[in-house]
This record gives structure tokens, C-alpha cells and sequence, in this order.
């Protein structure tokens, strides 16, 4: 398990990305899906770019802070 962003590998794979976000394997496919999250497919497989991860994180920082 990673605890900070440091220990993120440059690419996570969809199983790491679930448990980095604590989220369940659904909510994160429909958050592929709709673009909210970017990712790529290998084959069928989906990769998250660490950066890309941490980008939807800080988004949702800053979305929750003005409420």
C-alpha cells in the first residue's frame, strides 16, 4: 500500500489506483469512463499516470473547499 505521493509508481496500475483512492473498483471505472479521472488502456487493462491521479485529488481539494 502507498501512504504518500512519493511511493506512487510513475504509472499505477487499476488496482493500485483503488487502493491508493480508497475508492471501490466501480466508482473508479465510471470515473475513467467519463473522463474525470485520465487513464489509458493496455490492451484491456487500465493504467493511471501518477500525475494525472494527483491532478483529480487537487481538484477535489479545491472543489469540497468552497462549499
Amino acid at each position: 500500500m502507498y501512504y504518500n505521493e512519493n511511493e506512487l509508481p510513475a504509472i499505477l496500475t487499476f488496482a493500485e489506483a483503488v487502493e491508493y483512492l480508497y475508492i471501490g473498483r466501480n466508482t473508479l471505472l465510471k470515473l475513467l469512463h467519463n473522463g474525470t479521472i485520465k487513464g489509458f488502456k493496455v490492451g484491456n487493462r487500465w493504467r493511471i499516470k501518477k500525475e494525472d491521479l494527483l491532478e483529480f485529488i487537487l481538484f477535489c481539494r479545491i472543489d469540497t473547499s468552497k462549499q
